[in-house]
């Protein structure tokens, strides 16, 4: 198999040596490094890579003009941001992902640990080198007016939605979310594989565009209709008898946590067959097991299709557990699940 071809845009000569000198093995060819965006664009024209190690904050062009070039262009590699950014700087990551790029790394979170800094780096190459960065522009919302804000209503759900997602979900969670009716009657529950620190942020977000109130979830959280409570990045979020949240830093399942199979094997034990299950894009096999405890006790499944996903691993998981009621383009879940929801009350 040919090496994976990369290309590295900082503005930092010392970090372009390191990054090349960590990702430079049998299975990966370093084609370029690049000063700003602007010089990775000069760049690309001679050298083709297949991923791109990308900055944001740098002299010139940096990393968010970058990606709209490309878009201009008619072109979008998959980017994967590496930054020094962590907590501080979630929101340009999350203008990052929501723009084209597939993945991120915080430098600052690794910086002492050279071997663990390769292996996520490896890791997300080889992810990235796999998926299909242009359904993130599909998935753009900008021309999408704002809703009116729901108002969550008081007491515990009846009836919950599960939503699991990884490579790609921060904008595929946003357009789904966006067109589902935000007086549904049923709480809604998210696991989008993202670390400490950026999922607060992301709730901020989706509160602001999608018309739901959106909030990073808390121990003792009371699940209600109207409201979306996302799993927060460290911690697993799982479902207690009494329908209230309770967080844990248990061991990774499948090498993540927040896992999505620990919230909705929890959630189908409470809610029985009153749960729709969905997963969306993302690499690996979270959510298949779950989805399989929600089916197995009466609830619905949805799945994303192939062809609409940035990465198919989460969704194709729960196909091949037989656990999937529907596999759907992305443009078909929102209606659908709010259908699956409707057939429960």
């Amino acid at each position: 198999m040919a090496p994976i071809k990369v290309g590295i845009v900082n503005d930092s000569n010392l970090v372009r040596k390191y990054l090349t000198k960590v990702i430079s093995v049998d299975a990966i060819d370093v084609v370029f490094t690049a000063v700003d965006g602007e010089d990775a664009l000069n760049k690309i024209m001679f050298k083709t890579p297949d991923v791109i190690l990308l900055d944001l904050e740098m002299p010139k062009m940096d990393g968010l003009t970058f990606i709209d070039k490309m878009i201009d262009s008619g072109k979008l590699y998959p980017i994967i941001i590496v930054s020094n950014f962590s907590q501080d700087g979630s929101k340009l990551v999350l203008d990052a992902l929501e723009n084209g790029a597939v993945d991120f790394v915080s430098m600052s979170d690794v910086s002492n640990d050279e071997e663990k800094l390769q292996s996520i780096l490896l890791s997300k190459i080889k992810i990235a080198h796999s998926s299909d960065p242009l359904q993130l522009i599909h998935e753009k919302l900008s021309s999408l007016k704002p809703r009116r804000p729901s108002i969550p209503r008081l007491g515990s759900s009846d009836r919950i939605i599960i939503i699991g997602s990884s490579t790609g979900g921060p904008s595929t969670l946003q357009k789904v979310l966006s067109e589902i009716p935000t007086d549904i009657a049923a709480g809604i529950l998210i696991v989008q594989h993202m670390p400490k620190g950026f999922t607060k942020q992301f709730a901020e977000r989706l509160s602001k565009t999608t018309g739901f109130s959106v909030k990073e979830a808390e121990e003792g959280d009371v699940i209600k209709d109207g409201m979306i409570l996302i799993a927060p990045g460290d911690y697993h979020m799982t479902v207690q008898s009494n329908r209230k949240i309770h967080l844990d830093s248990s061991e990774k399942r499948f090498g993540v946590r927040p896992a999505v199979n620990m919230t909705m094997i929890s959630a189908s034990e409470v809610f029985g067959s009153d749960i729709v299950g969905v997963i969306l894009t993302g690499m690996g096999h979270d959510g298949g097991f779950g989805m399989k405890s929600i089916k197995k006790r009466g609830g619905h499944t949805i799945v994303q299709n192939k062809e609409t996903c940035v990465i198919f691993g989460m969704p194709k998981a729960v196909i091949d557990l037989d656990a999937a009621d529907f596999v759907l383009p992305l443009d078909d879940i929102p209606k659908k699940i709010a259908m699956e929801v409707q057939a429960l009350v």
